[in-house]
C-alpha cells in the first residue's frame, strides 16, 4: 500500500475522492464510472486527481489492497493452520461486516474483477501458501476458494432467509466434509 501524505489538503481529497468513488459504486456499474464523474462528485478537477492516481484502475487497485490486508487479518492465522472452518466462518464473519461498498464490491457480478483481484492476493498471500503446497492442482484449490464465496453469495442474494450461524455451520460441514456431510439419512 502506498504511503499518503500527512498534509491535511491532500488527505481531504483521498477522503473525498474515496467518498464520491463509494457512492458511484453504490449507484452504478464499473464501465459507467468515469473520472469526469468522479471527480465533479468528489469536487476537485481531474489534474488534482491524477496527481494521486493514474487511473481509476489505479484507484481500485489501492482499495483492493486494502481489503485483502483485512481479510487477512481476519482468517491468516487460520489459513496458516490449516484450519479450512475458521477461514470459512471468519471469511463469512469479515463479509458481514463490511460495508455496503464493500459488499458490492465482493458481491456484485458486475465486480467481478475486483472479487478476483482480492482473491488472488490472498491465495498468494504468504498465509494461504500452506493450502497450495500441499496440492498439485493450485487451480482446484482456488475454485474451491470461490465456492466458499458462491454460499457466501447466494445467501445474501436470497435476502438471509438462513440464519447466519446455520449457514456458517453448513458451508463448513459441506466444504470440509463433502455433500454427505450435510444429507439427510
Amino acid at each position: 500500500m502506498r504511503e499518503r501524505s500527512k498534509d491535511l489538503r491532500v488527505r481531504r481529497t483521498l477522503t473525498a475522492v474515496r467518498k464520491a468513488f463509494n457512492d458511484l459504486v453504490l449507484n452504478r456499474n464499473y464501465n459507467e464510472i468515469s473520472i469526469t464523474d468522479l471527480t465533479e462528485k468528489a469536487g476537485i478537477n481531474r489534474k488534482t486527481f491524477y496527481l494521486h492516481y493514474s487511473s481509476l484502475d489505479d484507484l481500485v487497485k489501492e482499495i483492493e489492497e486494502e481489503m485483502c490486508k483485512d481479510i487477512l487479518e481476519h482468517i491468516g492465522e487460520y489459513a496458516k493452520n490449516l484450519d479450512l472452518n475458521g477461514c470459512i466462518t471468519y471469511f463469512y464473519k469479515y463479509l458481514e461486516s463490511c460495508s455496503k461498498v464493500q459488499k458490492k464490491l465482493m458481491c456484485d457480478s458486475h465486480y467481478d474483477f475486483f472479487y478476483n483481484d482480492v482473491t488472488d492476493m490472498v491465495l498468494h498471500s504468504e498465509a494461504f501458501s500452506k493450502f497450495f503446497s500441499k496440492t498439485s492442482y493450485p487451480s482446484i484449490v482456488r475454485s474451491y476458494t470461490k465456492a466458499i464465496t458462491a454460499i457466501y453469495k447466494d445467501w445474501l442474494n436470497n435476502g438471509k432467509e438462513t440464519d447466519f450461524a446455520k449457514m456458517t455451520e453448513t458451508a463448513c460441514q459441506l466444504l470440509s466434509t463433502g455433500y454427505a456431510g450435510i444429507s439427510q439419512k
